[in-house]
């Protein structure tokens, strides 16, 4: 049965230089709520207490609100859905989006590709549909904007829907509907774009401005845009970068360019939007007496990292990233991310602008809360930037892993399943862009690519659910709802001994440890017990699931669905 789109809210742009009017006027906080005139009046509160702040004293970190921990920008894994469910309820701090290719989101007749690839939008609206807040008789229940999105929806009930909203405002620690704005609130977000041509940086980046409603925020009161700073991609390392000119294959060969956006870009947004940039080590010498450049071993070396970080400030930059590799670094070379060179871009970055509180963010080698903790004690970084292991494991930051527990088999078969039930609750509501995934399905192919991540382990062990999920078995979040529950009747059969013995018990089944080997590549693999590698005779069954399974990783690796890679 088709989905009934009148019972959904949908959100259509209109023209590529208004900020949707229409939404505006239908989002409007309701006088007649209850709810709404709590969350307003502690709206108020808050901008006051902003406006009694000088806000041209507040650098560009502080207004951020001094950000620790941070979500990565990921294609098509930065879904609204999956940001709001870290911030909301896993600690995050700040969240980029996916990449926006700037050239791509200008053309006049990309009205399509805009709305598939920028899910910002303003608070009050993202707020009132989390809420389920009441406006002309009904509810606003979702952010709809494609077909997409509403295939991925088939099956569901009003009383689903529902549930989800109550799932969600349950586990922000409250009673029903009164949950505080501070757990609901809705932070703002940094988009990243790519492109060398400083004038269609600046094009693209007032269009997200707008499109947003990040323009029309009074500051003056202290209102809190929802785009807080346009990022640079510098450290993409993909092939599909080089050709595209933009991430690390920009600033490694062609860095002027890189610096020209960043300057242009500085020059001509607000000043309380800010510029900032996320890069990759830059190979050295070292690199290539050690074999690491493959067949660019005689590349013209680009200048060092802290020469990278001077032109950057130079550049009028106001925040950096650097990700403790190189772009020869990845998939499956990937090596042990470099702190002791992000540590030198950091004194770099103080002693250069005279700041000693200029924001770096480090990036790269990240698994545990302990990681996350040495991170910043051995970099001396204002925050650290996580991609891959959020994926698998979005409570990083809490560090209830690091509370002394033991961390069971079973306790981690609960949390992974846990995160698949909370991010399906958040993509009911926050049904995810399709981006570049699909005008069909492309909405459920991202929130695969999460259920692939959060139950990575377990999917191996029952390659029927795997087959399933990979062969376009299941398609909508109803289906999904019901896979898990299948996983989980599967394993609560299991005795907590029996579940002991199994491989997706060992620390080396999890998704993040894919390309990664013990001793090589990360401080955190202090791997616990080996799993004992049984040869037995297979039946023919057998084998023609193991054939079957690996034709299905063949096809995900070529559609580039199940295993995205998330290193730019």
């Amino acid at each position: 049965m088709g989905i009934m789109f009148p019972t959904f809210v949908w959100y259509k742009t209109t023209s590529t230089s208004s900020i949707w009017p229409p939404l505006k006027s239908a989002l409007a906080f309701s006088p007649g709520s209850s709810l709404s005139e709590h969350l307003l009046r502690q709206h108020r509160r808050q901008l006051h207490l902003l406006a009694k702040a000088d806000f041209a004293d507040l650098s560009f970190y502080e207004r951020l609100g001094s950000p620790k921990h941070v979500l990565a920008p990921m294609v098509a894994q930065s879904d609204l859905a999956f940001r709001l469910m870290c911030e909301q309820q896993y600690n995050v701090d700040l969240s980029y989006t996916q990449m926006i290719h700037a050239s791509n989101f200008i053309e006049p007749n990309a009205e399509s590709f805009r709305v598939n690839q920028l899910d910002v939008y303003q608070q009050s609206i993202v707020r009132d549909v989390l809420f389920g807040e009441k406006n002309g008789g009904g509810r606003n229940r979702q952010i709809l904007v494609s077909l997409s999105q509403g295939n991925a929806l088939d099956g569901l009930t009003d009383d689903d829907i529902e549930l989800s909203r109550k799932n969600i405002l349950t586990a922000l620690n409250s009673e029903g509907y009164g949950v505080p704005m501070e757990h609901g609130r809705v932070k703002q977000t940094i988009v990243q774009i790519a492109s060398h041509e400083p004038e269609i940086a600046v094009k693209a980046a007032y269009m997200i401005l707008e499109r947003s409603g990040s323009i029309q925020s009074d500051f003056t009161i202290g209102a809190v845009s929802p785009v807080a700073a346009i990022d640079l991609n510098l450290g993409c390392p993909q092939k599909i970068a080089r050709s595209g000119n933009y991430g690390s294959f920009l600033h490694d060969e062609n860095p002027q360019s890189a610096y020209n956006v960043i300057s242009r870009l500085r020059s001509e947004l607000p000043p309380e939007i800010g510029v900032t940039a996320k890069i990759r080590l830059p190979p050295t010498q070292a690199d290539a007496v050690a074999g690491k450049l493959g067949n660019e071993a005689r590349m013209t070396l680009p200048p060092t990292a802290e020469e990278r970080i001077h032109r950057l400030i130079d550049s009028g930059v106001d925040l950096i990233t650097v990700h403790g590799r190189t772009r020869f670094e990845n998939k499956v070379a990937v090596g042990a991310a470099d702190w002791e060179a992000i540590h030198r871009c950091v004194q770099a970055a103080k002693s250069y602008s005279g700041d000693m509180n200029f924001p770096i963010f480090a990036n790269g080698g990240i698994e545990t809360f302990e990681d996350v903790c040495r991170c910043i004690d051995e970099t001396g970084a204002s925050g650290v930037m996580s991609s891959e292991s959020l994926l698998e494991n979005p409570g990083l930051f809490k560090g209830a892993d690091s509370s002394g527990e033991i961390i069971t088999p079973r306790r981690v078969l609960e949390r992974q399943l846990g995160y698949a039930d909370m991010y399906l609750d958040y993509a009911t509501l926050f049904p995810p862009i399709p981006g570049s995934l699909g005008t069909k399905g492309g909405c459920f192919n991202v929130i695969r690519t999460h259920l692939f991540k959060f139950i990575h382990r377990y999917l191996e062990e029952n390659p029927d659910i795997r087959a399933s999920l990979g062969d376009n078995g299941v398609q909508t979040i109803k289906e999904a709802r019901d896979m898990v529950f299948e996983i989980r009747k599967r394993y609560n059969q299991l005795s907590d001994n029996e579940l002991f013995q199994r491989k997706s018990s060992k620390d080396e089944s999890s998704w993040y440890r894919r390309h990664r080997k013990p001793g090589r590549d990360t401080r955190a693999l202090q791997s616990s017990l080996k799993p004992v590698s049984a040869t037995r005779h297979m039946t023919v069954e057998e084998r023609k699931m193991e054939a079957k399974q690996r034709i299905l990783k063949l096809r995900e690796a070529r559609l580039k669905k199940c295993d995205i890679d998330i290193a730019a």
